[in-house]
């Protein structure tokens, strides 16, 4: 695959060098990806975020037509790569229920693994479908053509952070301290978002802020919350299913599977809605 990095990539730790090395670090998976490579599929979704984030922080003009079309294909591209990586967890999450080694209970591991297998194929056909090339031109231009410095940088984080604490705030404060679960994925992408801007700045200024991990730390815990509703939302529709069959059997195990998962799901929503109340009134902590 031909070279993303245009000769005009200014030389050391600019923001044209660093958005370069966040193209490189996406088109180096991208093959394993198109052939089906499971931690391909998963490191280039990682990558295409870290990628649309560097181009809202480090495009010399963020706002314009091809930045705006970067970060709108990039944005389908991540959608792409992640479909069935929910899936991955939830299979994991039920062989770890009670009673996971029952007939019933396996029943719904093949089926989660089928749904699964089915996500993956259309995963790799959508990677396909992506006009990758006009990407890849548009990523040279963006590349060449970045000039942005420390202070328009510093700008540029300072009023993506306030954005985002503010959507982490709102979201988390809704429902009386009982957030939906949409809200909670709304906290998570802007935790994921904080966290990728840090890591651009530490990136650019040479320095570990500890932000960044500070932020993966919020987007992990609120990612296994997000993944047992996708789980449970699953579950349901495999009951509904099976009671329609006339499977009772089967439906009884997906009811008690979502009745466990979303206990867990509770559980783990109070503990870190209460860690973060206990960190707000310790800010040291």
């Amino acid at each position: 695959m031909e070279s993303v990095e245009s000769a005009a990539v200014p030389p050391g730790p600019g923001a044209g060098r660093l958005l370069s090395r966040r193209v490189r670090e996406m088109f180096r998976v991208y093959p394993k990806a198109l052939v089906g490579d499971v931690e391909a599929v998963h490191d280039l979704r990682v990558a295409a975020r870290r990628l649309r984030a560097a181009v809202t922080l480090l495009a010399e003009n963020p706002e314009g037509h091809r930045a705006r079309r970067t970060h709108r294909t990039l944005g389908e591209l991540a959608r792409a790569a992640g479909r069935g990586r929910d899936l991955d967890v939830g299979i994991e999450i039920l062989e770890k229920l009670p009673a996971a080694a029952s007939p019933a209970n396996e029943r719904l591991r093949r089926a989660l693994r089928a749904s699964r297998s089915r996500a993956r194929g259309l995963a790799r056909e959508a990677l396909l479908d992506l006009d990758v090339a006009h990407l890849r031109r548009d990523l040279r231009v963006l590349v060449a053509s970045s000039q942005v410095d420390r202070e328009v940088l510093t700008l540029r984080l300072e009023a993506l952070r306030q954005r985002e604490e503010r959507i982490i705030d709102g979201e988390l404060a809704a429902g009386r301290g009982r957030p939906h679960p949409d809200q909670l994925h709304n906290a998570r992408r802007a935790a994921r978002r904080l966290r990728y801007a840090a890591e651009i700045e530490e990136m650019f200024g040479g320095v570990d802020s500890h932000a960044a991990n500070r932020w993966r730390k919020i987007q992990t815990r609120l990612g296994d919350i997000q993944d047992r509703h996708v789980l449970s939302h699953w579950l349901m529709f495999r009951e509904r299913r099976a009671a329609t069959r006339g499977d009772l059997v089967l439906a009884v195990a997906a009811r008690r599977a979502q009745a466990r998962v979303k206990r867990d799901t509770a559980r783990r929503t109070r503990e870190f809605l209460a860690d973060r109340a206990a960190s707000a009134g310790n800010p040291s902590a």
